[in-house]
């Protein structure tokens, strides 16, 4: 095993020694200030595919401060505090402390939360749809081209995030602000849906989010088209055999398709992965296809070795780069990707043996 794969699996074991840690008493907490509402009732709510229950209830105090602890949950998830008819939404990933400020009269459309990234991002997305919506009507903002590339940028760095499920699912009036009939907009909703598909397959949100991204066929309003090129899927940029940065976004977009592979080369396996990966290439090299290989060895020299005459893109993950292998629930090595010139379809290759057929289907 690679010291960067044992990294990696370090990381991913951490991650579920944490899981069964909230089994013994892990707890999130939410502390909240609302003005000019002492004696109102706040409830606590939770989603459930689109239904809001009740999990607890606060009497605001005179100071317009309240709390609620809860204990943490498998998977990250969007809580909102309701108080008579106005609402705020906030994010939990752990155990974190969410603190939450806002007025009683405007608390809908102004309110301030932070204690983790995802809240922070979360403040950022409400602060950049608040602005918009200061200027304009709300049929106007759901079709500002330039405020939707600017919230995508916000989440691309983590598409799997509880952030970015929230971006993609929010709505300004009636209407959907990221909208699956708008191929900018299914292009967004299918990055996060890719992500979760990989990363957090088991992840209750997952195959709503899925269903969300195939159903460009629903009656959903034409919308405004928006000319913008993003990328669909978790970025990855790492140095090639010469030093030189190398983007996945970028050889992508000049892809019909893309394998994306995950190895290394100084593995037992590896001589027969790459001459299965020359004979693919070879074979659609002139159609479009493109390779983006992330070697994972623990020597670099012995990586630089390997890589000198490789015909296509190869890259080099150090130790400290190593959380790039869990945006794509990398656990073992080899593992492979192929995307498509869209970007909406990112299909783990189960079988190396299939990857012929897998390319020509896309291709």
């Amino acid at each position: 095993m690679t010291r960067t794969l044992s990294l990696c699996i370090a990381l991913l074991s951490s991650g579920i020694a944490l899981l069964t840690s909230c089994s013994s008493g892990d707890k999130w907490h939410v502390k909240a200030t609302i003005n000019d509402a002492n004696g109102k009732t706040a409830l606590l709510e939770v989603s459930d595919n689109g239904r809001w229950n009740v999990l607890d209830s606060a009497i605001i105090g005179n100071d317009g401060k309240f709390s609620f602890d809860r204990m943490r949950t498998d998977y990250p998830d969007i809580y909102r505090i309701t108080v008579e008819k106005h609402a705020v939404y906030f994010p939990v990933d752990s155990t974190e402390t969410v603190s939450i400020t806002a007025d009683y009269a405007d608390m809908d459309v102004k309110s301030s939360i932070s204690g983790s990234k995802s809240a922070e991002t979360m403040q950022q997305i409400n602060d950049q749809i608040a602005q918009a919506l200061s200027t304009a009507t709300p049929e106007q903002v759901v079709n500002n081209a330039d405020l939707k590339r600017n919230l995508a940028l916000l989440v691309q760095d983590d598409w799997a995030s509880i952030s970015a499920y929230y971006l993609i699912n929010k709505t300004i009036g009636n209407q959907r602000l990221f909208n699956p009939a708008i191929a900018f907009d299914r292009g967004i909703i299918s990055a996060v849906a890719n992500a979760y598909l990989n990363v957090k397959p088991n992840d209750p949100r997952t195959k709503l989010l899925e269903q969300l991204a195939l159903s460009n066929r629903r009656n959903y309003g034409k919308g405004t088209p928006i000319q913008a090129v993003e990328i669909y899927f978790p970025e990855i940029t790492l140095a090639d055999f010469n030093k030189k940065e190398q983007s996945l976004s970028e050889l992508w977009q000049k892809s019909k398709v893309t394998i994306l592979n995950f190895t290394a080369y100084t593995a037992e396996e590896s001589p027969a992965l790459q001459l299965l990966l020359g004979e693919v290439y070879k074979k659609y090299h002139d159609r479009g296809l493109n390779i983006y290989q992330v070697g994972c060895d623990p020597e670099e020299y012995r990586w630089r070795m390997a890589a000198e005459s490789i015909p296509w893109t190869a890259v080099y993950c150090a130790e400290e780069d190593a959380s790039q292998l869990l945006r794509y629930n990398v656990t073992s090595l080899p593992t492979t990707f192929v995307i498509d010139a869209s970007g909406e379809h990112i299909e783990r290759v189960d079988d190396i043996a299939t990857l012929d057929a897998i390319v020509a289907k896309y291709i």
